[in-house]
């Protein structure tokens, strides 16, 4: 299958959250990152809505996401810049 990406990412394997209010946390692993998008493996991904944080469990700064893609169990999100 053809690289898709714009940039390139590295495998990682780190722990994190997504962060939505009003709804728990939800754990799930990066398997893959780059400054602009992160490749997510959590239990679920049906109810994810479009935009979210991603807390490490390294206790770097959340940053703010919106969902690129999803399949069951994997979705791939592109880091909002800030404002």
């Amino acid at each position: 299958m053809p690289e898709r990406r714009c940039f390139p990412r590295t495998k990682v394997f780190k722990g994190a959250k997504l962060v939505v209010p009003g709804r728990a946390a939800v754990s799930c692993i990066v398997r893959d990152l780059s400054t602009h998008g992160a490749g997510l493996q959590l239990a679920s991904a049906a109810d994810l809505p479009a935009e979210f944080d991603l807390a490490f469990n390294t206790g770097q700064k959340p940053r703010r996401c919106r969902l690129a893609w999803r399949n069951l169990t994997n979705v791939g999100v592109a880091f909002v810049q800030a404002a």
